[in-house]
């Protein structure tokens, strides 16, 4: 169980690594561009698109991780070496190994990206504007 929290965690943090800055440097480009804060759907397409890559460029870890999780006790995957894991994967699949199923993985963090974000910053905005409303 550890080598699978270890192995979630050491997916979740470079992925969110890579999405939230993305996110923050896409909005403050937009926002650049027009002159003026973007709008919530704005800040949702550049949800989108920083999940999205932060989708791809993770999904080694994603399948690594995977790797780990399903690997017979024991067996050398199921230690939780996420190195180790990527690199079975490199020599029995290469690059597509490493990839597998990038594709479905960035259409729904994409998605994910979209709803989450844009809500997120919808609420943030709602929140700001009633807390300046109120006396």
């Amino acid at each position: 169980v550890k080598h699978m929290l270890a192995a979630s965690v050491g997916e979740v943090i470079p992925f969110s690594l890579v999405q939230f800055p993305l996110w923050e440097s896409l909005k403050a480009l937009w926002s650049w561009r027009q002159d003026h804060v973007v709008d919530s759907w704005q800040s949702a397409v550049c949800g989108a698109f920083a999940g999205g890559f932060a989708a791809v460029v993770t999904t080694p870890l994603d399948v690594a991780k995977t790797r780990i999780m399903l690997a017979k006790a024991g067996s050398v995957t199921a230690s939780g070496n996420v190195l180790s894991a990527l690199h079975g994967v490199w020599q029995t699949q290469g690059l597509a190994g490493l990839f597998a199923g990038v594709f479905p993985r960035m259409a729904a963090i994409s998605l994910g990206g979209f709803i989450f974000l844009g809500g997120y910053d919808q609420t943030r905005s709602l929140l700001l504007r009633l807390g300046r409303e109120s006396p």
